[in-house]
């Protein structure tokens, strides 16, 4: 290698470095490795163009910095407004950062590796991708995302074929929150339904990739991209009904004014399956019911032992028994039984979401910033 190329390999990884310590200081942070898997990652999603100008872009759940405004912050870099356009729909469309379009006047902000530029592969994974970013979740991400104290998602339960004896509260009651969130409406492919496949391990709950959904400005931004297929509130409704009808676990964001919904599986979703690992999946997830059986009902048919993804229901004597320690309370055992012996409870101890992702950032933000100051 010339002293030339060498210098120029160094500017590179400067350049990268630079876009890491960034991403960094954001809510979940992007910490380095000892392997430097970090930078191949980078690699993979930036080109040294898009990363001297990526390194310079802000966090919002939803950007809120206009092409105008980053034009003038970033006029020292030498760009045109028109190159920096390009450079900025060039990241866009890959899925690096995060954009949206209001009154036909464009925003654009740094994406979060997730919930972020991993959903945002949906229908560009290859495997090569998929390798870096596993070998990075777990040598640096995963250990960071686990130091936040506010979970990202939520379960709730299902519930539009059910009627639940108890009061769910607005914010967790699925039918409520479909009939008064706001279009459009976007099904999307599930990116981890879809890592799964191409890692030869399809998933076993449901051979439909179309599960998860987002809506408003998020859904036009999947629908402008052709990330997501633009559907109708019906449509949503009905392809809510098929997932709740196949068992699988509603997992929003972890806000009342929900702008997405993953309908999630425990041998394809990252979460789940985490969660299934261990020993006590209640303590680590943000739900607020649980499942109880009346011994007096139970028929012993198994069929909600089944039907649940955390193994938490067991049988003594012919009679299903729910394992506190491991339910969700997704409520899908209660959809299954077919003698009306399973009822969802609430927790003793009530979680009450902030009201938007931008607030549930704040949050993680503050609670960061107090972790690292301590």
């Amino acid at each position: 290698m010339t002293i030339q190329n060498l210098k120029d390999s160094t500017s590179e990884v400067d350049v990268y470095r630079q876009l890491q310590k960034t991403l960094d200081e954001m809510p979940i942070g992007f910490p380095p490795t000892e392997t430097g898997i970090e930078i191949r990652l980078l690699k993979y999603l930036f080109t040294p163009e898009e990363a001297k100008i990526a390194a310079k872009l802000k966090f919002a759940w939803k950007p809120t910095e206009s092409l105008e405004s980053i034009y003038e912050r970033l006029k020292p870099m030498g760009y045109s407004k028109e190159e920096l356009e390009k450079h900025l729909d060039s990241m866009l469309k890959k899925g690096a950062i995060f954009g949206r379009k209001v009154d036909n006047k464009k925003f654009y902000g740094l994406a979060l590796l997730v919930v972020g530029i991993y959903e945002y592969q949906v229908n560009k994974l290859t495997k090569e991708f998929l390798e870096t970013f596993q070998q990075y979740i777990q040598e640096a991400w995963g250990i960071e995302a686990g130091k936040n104290p506010i979970p990202q998602m939520r379960t709730i339960p299902v519930g539009l074929e059910v009627e639940h004896e108890i009061e769910i509260a607005n914010y967790d009651n699925i039918k409520e929150l479909f009939e008064n969130i706001e279009g459009p409406f976007a099904v999307i492919n599930c990116i981890c339904r879809q890592e799964r496949e191409i890692m030869g391990e399809p998933c076993h709950a449901t051979s439909r990739l179309e599960s998860c959904m987002g809506f408003g400005d998020m859904a036009q931004t999947y629908i402008d991209l052709g990330w997501g297929r633009e559907i109708t509130r019906q449509e949503a409704l009905e392809t809510l009904k098929k997932n709740e009808e196949e068992g699988l676990i509603f997992r929003p964001g972890n806000v009342k004014m929900i702008d997405f919904v993953c309908s999630c599986c425990s041998c394809c979703c990252g979460g789940l399956i985490g969660l299934k690992q261990v020993p006590n999946p209640a303590d680590f997830v943000t739900t607020n019911y649980y499942a109880e059986i009346d011994p007096d009902l139970c028929t012993g048919c198994e069929m909600c032992i089944e039907r649940c993804q955390m193994d938490a229901i067991s049988q003594e004597d012919a009679i299903s028994i729910v394992n506190r320690k491991r339910c969700i309370g997704c409520g899908n055992c209660v959809y299954i039984c077919p003698s009306d012996a399973i009822k969802l409870k609430k927790k003793d101890k009530h979680h009450i979401p902030p009201m938007t992702e931008t607030d549930l950032y704040n949050e993680i933000d503050q609670a960061k910033a107090k972790r690292i100051s301590k």
